[in-house]
């Protein structure tokens, strides 16, 4: 097993050793170090089934011995730690979090700095980026954010959300096994990493809660207007003043109805329609183009910063997605 395989890869890998520099070198990643240093006599052994798809991974560990596991990570990823039996104590940027059968954990991996534990011992993690976060946020509140959780650490198991997190991700980690089921169902496999994913949006308290809790109203019809407009002529070079315009508001009443109903400016909305008409041309791009032609047309004339844009909202790089649409696309004549 290389390095960085369960950190960075898709697909189903089981993995059983004692040799810490090799538990070291599985958990690692490109943008993730992880050291795993015994701190008994008898060592460790480690064990793990991991599955991943579609941006969410599912490693269930098991762990005999006792070890601290220290971790540096310039990746936004987060995980969740749903221990079955057993404690551990995770040190998040100095503060300890311990956890065990009724008690789980949501961290950041930039703020996780150690894991301690000593064996026996189970846990079902989840790793999920920050992309796919915010992703499936926006399309709850079908407003753009930004920024990052900060999740409240501690989950209770033993009842509640927490329970059904955890019996939810044992579904999806049973169904995602080499030969099981969901591997070989791309559509219900969506619907299950969605569902968890929005199931720990709404039910984890974070940064974001109250915008998923604010009670919901009509929208104004001069914020209606400007968003029916602005649908309509995405690809071409619209100004504030032209939007007010056509919602029949002036600009200040314009950006208060925004900032109010979906969050954020009219000028940013209007990049995240944008972002999104990209991404759905590029998944249903020919062969011929390009990924800076299909930029240019919506908008975005910088490269770069298009690039990076894209990434954080859709968690790859544009020409990725270029890249697999054009998999699904034969030549004609081609079988």
């Amino acid at each position: 097993m290389r390095r960085g395989d369960l950190a960075d890869k898709e697909g189903y890998f089981v993995v059983d050793c004692t040799d810490p520099a090799e538990i070291s070198s599985i958990l690692s990643g490109s943008k993730s170090r992880v050291t795993v240093k015994p701190t008994t006599q008898s060592g460790i052994q480690f064990k793990c089934e991991y599955a991943a798809v579609d941006h969410l991974g599912l490693a269930l560990c098991r762990y005999e011995g006792s070890a601290v596991f220290e971790h540096e990570s310039a990746n936004e990823k987060y995980l969740i730690f749903l221990p079955r039996y057993g404690f551990a104590a995770i040190n998040v940027n100095g503060a300890r979090v311990v956890t065990s059968p009724r008690q789980g954990a949501i961290v950041a991996c930039q703020q996780t700095k150690s894991l301690t534990l000593s064996g026996p011992m189970e846990h079902l993690v989840i790793v999920v980026d920050l992309a796919t976060l915010s992703r499936r946020l926006m399309d709850m509140l079908d407003a753009p954010v930004s920024g990052g959780f900060d999740f409240f650490p501690e989950i209770d198991l033993t009842a509640g959300p927490g329970l059904t997190i955890a019996q939810t991700a044992a579904a999806l980690h049973s169904g995602l096994a080499a030969s099981a089921a969901l591997r070989n169902a791309p559509v219900a496999r969506a619907s299950f990493t969605n569902g968890l994913v929005e199931l720990m949006l709404e039910s984890l308290p974070h940064r974001h809660t109250s915008e998923l809790n604010r009670p919901t109203s009509p929208m104004p019809r001069h914020v209606k207007r400007a968003v029916d407009f602005m649908r309509a002529n995405l690809s071409k070079p619209l100004t504030i003043q032209e939007i007010a315009l056509a919602s029949g508001s002036g600009i200040r009443s314009l950006q208060q109805g925004f900032r109010r109903f979906k969050l954020t400016t009219p000028t940013s909305y209007l990049q995240y329609l944008r972002l999104d008409a990209v991404h759905q041309e590029l998944l249903q791009a020919k062969p011929s183009q390009t990924v800076c032609d299909i930029a240019l047309r919506w908008g975005f004339p910088h490269s770069g910063r298009f690039a990076a844009e894209y990434r954080k909202r859709f968690g790859q790089a544009p020409s990725q997605t270029l890249q697999s649409s054009s998999f699904r696309i034969r030549p004609p004549g081609q079988i």
